[in-house]
């Protein structure tokens, strides 16, 4: 067994180092990304900010505007989950209690605060992501519920396995969640298993040596696919099970008078996880319930470009051009502060006895100015000289950087409601979501992760939920309802044993429905009703 994991951890090393050389371009721009957009005076680099060491140096964040308006947009919508029946003794009657039992699972977990985070996170630097976990709902309990949790950094915490193709990584053999843990943290939790020192020679060029600092060390959970044989069989009622896991019940049934038909060896596989280090396996395996690796990713723009896969958010394209923004806000502010006043000229003869008014006319507002005509100026008065203007192609310059910023993003002025000559209320709606249509690839990602976040919780819920119980289900309009599951009751007109919401049975498709929040439905439909009720001359007549 020793030898066993010794073997796994030098694969899992060297498939991680593998991603981190792969991805590492990618990874370290995406998090220049997030800096560029999030953190104060992350927009110069210490190149420029040297040059302009003394001299005026301006940031004026366009980027974060960009951002924070999409973010909003996606949190005005919410994404509903509707099941439906596929085969076997799918019904529709059990759709709506799974989809409860889903909508239950998001309202509990909070997991809109998960998909925020992983859609903020993704907005910026072009990765996101969140986890399905399952916990024991009391310390004396041994019972499971499934939560949902956020993935905080996955720019630099989730990695997935590069052979895999789908969108969502379903088809990912292997992933990583790593934590650069501290220091203390790490030897409290494993006192037993002592922090390995990577910097001695026998490590050096090792795929383990990046696994610490000098205040942390790298923990990560190594999610794995391990190839398995099942035995399934097929009822005489139509079901299918896996004849291993329900050898237990197989007399029942036969009591019953259900009996297996027929029966066929299975090529599958069991996920399982490892807790590892640099060094070594710390805990596992502890094989996970499901049939799915419960990481789920959220990805920017993709686009593969001979073999490399590229990732990036909206902020990758718009920093030269938030860079010439704040270049040239910067050099016109300073041209404007060495540009000479406009000063008076005058004779000696116009000042003579009026120095003291002049001297204040730029501090108070006297409504006379005094002046002594001078037959050497044809008794004009004092005139100013005309000071040199700001450079116009500096002017110029800050606005198509401006115009820059809005094409880059795709966050156009329409989008924005910003068209003087729209006037209701719908054509400015309409030219908003209009004006959307350049970001809206990123939403459409998010709700991608979404659908397959419901596809993991399909397959487990029957499995953790797989006993008699009561469990409380949501409705769409956030109301809940408590139902009983996996119960059999008597059928008073047969006389025969029925099992009522039996989460096992049948399959299920997930279809995911993207709109306004249930309150926000209310009032559009609301103000429907008050638009026909005005509108209508039958409606007035009533």
């Amino acid at each position: 067994m020793a030898k066993d994991l010794e073997n796994l951890h030098r694969a899992a090393l060297k498939r991680f180092e593998r991603l981190e050389n792969n991805e590492k371009d990618q990874r370290e721009l995406a998090v220049e990304d997030i800096r560029f957009a999030q953190v104060e005076d992350g927009q110069w680099d210490e190149e420029a900010r040297a040059n302009r060491k003394g001299r005026p140096l301006f940031t004026i964040n366009r980027v974060a505007g960009a951002i924070d308006q999409l973010i909003g947009d996606q949190r005005q919508s919410r994404t509903a989950i509707k099941l439906r029946p596929s085969g076997g003794d799918a019904s529709e009657d059990t759709a709506r209690t799974m989809e409860g039992l889903i909508r239950n699972i998001e309202s509990v977990s909070k997991a809109q605060n998960s998909y925020d985070n992983a859609f903020d996170e993704m907005v910026n630097g072009g990765y996101g992501g969140w986890r399905v976990t399952t916990e024991y709902n009391d310390d004396d309990a041994f019972t499971q519920d499934i939560r949902i949790q956020s993935i905080m950094g996955a720019t630099t915490s989730l990695w997935f396995d590069d052979a895999a193709t789908e969108y969502d990584k379903r088809d990912a053999n292997f992933a990583f969640l790593a934590t650069d843990m501290p220091m203390e943290e790490r030897e409290s939790r494993w006192p037993d298993r002592p922090i390995v020192d990577f910097e001695r020679p026998e490590y050096k060029g090792s795929s383990c040596a990046s696994w610490r600092n000098n205040d942390t060390a790298r923990v990560a959970e190594y999610w794995v696919k391990e190839p398995v044989t099942k035995q399934l069989a097929l009822l005489s009622n139509g079901q299918v099970i896996d004849q291993d896991e329900e050898a237990s019940v197989l007399d029942e049934l036969a009591e019953s008078g259900v009996t297996v038909v027929k029966s066929r060896s299975v090529e599958s596989h069991k996920v399982v996880m490892y807790l590892m280090d640099g060094a070594g396996i710390l805990e596992g395996p502890k094989e996970w319930a499901g049939k799915h690796i419960p990481l789920v990713p959220v990805f920017g723009r993709q686009s593969f470009v001979e073999g490399q896969n590229y990732v990036r958010g909206l902020v990758r394209f718009a920093k030269d051009a938030n860079r010439i923004y704040n270049y040239t806000i910067s050099a016109t502010v300073e041209a404007a502060a060495l540009t000479p006043k406009d000063p008076y000229f005058a004779t000696p003869k116009q000042f003579e006895g009026h120095k003291a008014q002049w001297a204040t006319f730029n501090t108070k507002n006297p409504p006379v100015m005094l002046y002594n005509p001078d037959p050497a100026t044809s008794g004009a008065p004092p005139q100013r000289g005309g000071a040199p203007s700001v450079q116009q192609a500096l002017i110029q310059q800050t606005q198509q950087a401006s115009m820059d910023l809005y094409h880059v993003t795709g966050m156009q002025p329409p989008s924005i409601g910003v068209n003087p000559e729209l006037k209701s209320g719908k054509a400015i709606q309409a030219q908003e979501r209009q004006g959307d249509r350049g970001s809206y690839i990123f939403t459409d990602n998010l709700e991608k992760s979404k659908e397959y976040t419901a596809e993991i919780l399909v397959d487990l819920i029957p499995r953790i939920y797989d006993t008699a119980k009561q469990v409380r289900i949501m409705n769409q309009d956030g109301t809940t309802d408590f139902v009983e599951v996996n119960t059999t009751v008597q059928d008073r007109q047969t006389g025969e044993q029925v099992l009522v919401n039996d989460l096992s049975a049948g399959k299920y498709d997930v279809v995911a429905e993207t709109g306004p929040a249930f309150a926000t439905q209310r009032q559009e439909a609301a103000q429907q009703l008050i638009d026909l009720a005005t509108g209508s001359d039958v409606f007035a007549q009533m």
